[in-house]
């Protein structure tokens, strides 16, 4: 596997890459990242000085409260990041990696706000 994941939004106006070491995929089931994604969100936690941009001429961020944003593109609204302002990662929508991640969901989150409609993705070992 490559040292690196590159990621994008779908029409390419962002185009990013995080350490291919980075953490398993969390998945929070909390009310705002439902509204967000339309469903919980899955994320792979990088470093926040790891992430490298070749693009983000497009990239804009929604700060929702003091504490969080969100980043997404503004020309086709892929969701990329969720940013715990304060924090030392980057929380990145698993589902922009280009290609295999290699990775597994490690963890569920804050499940007792998960919707009703779905059965919670399964866990695995780290």
């Amino acid at each position: 596997m490559a040292d690196r994941l590159n990621a994008s939004c779908r029409c390419g106006g962002v185009k990013f890459s995080i350490p291919a070491e980075a953490a398993g995929v969390f998945c929070c089931h909390c009310g705002d990242c439902r509204k967000a994604h339309g469903n919980y969100m899955a994320v792979i936690g990088a470093p926040r000085g790891d992430v490298r941009f070749d693009a983000d001429g497009t990239l804009q961020w929604y700060g929702y409260s003091d504490k969080a944003r969100r980043g997404f593109c503004s020309t086709c609204g892929s969701r990329l990041f969720k940013d715990n302002i304060g924090t030392d990662l980057l929380m990145v929508s698993a589902g922009v990696i280009d290609g295999d991640t290699g990775k597994r969901i490690v963890k569920n989150i804050l499940t007792e706000f998960k919707g009703d409609w779905y059965e919670l993705p399964e866990v695995h070992d780290a």
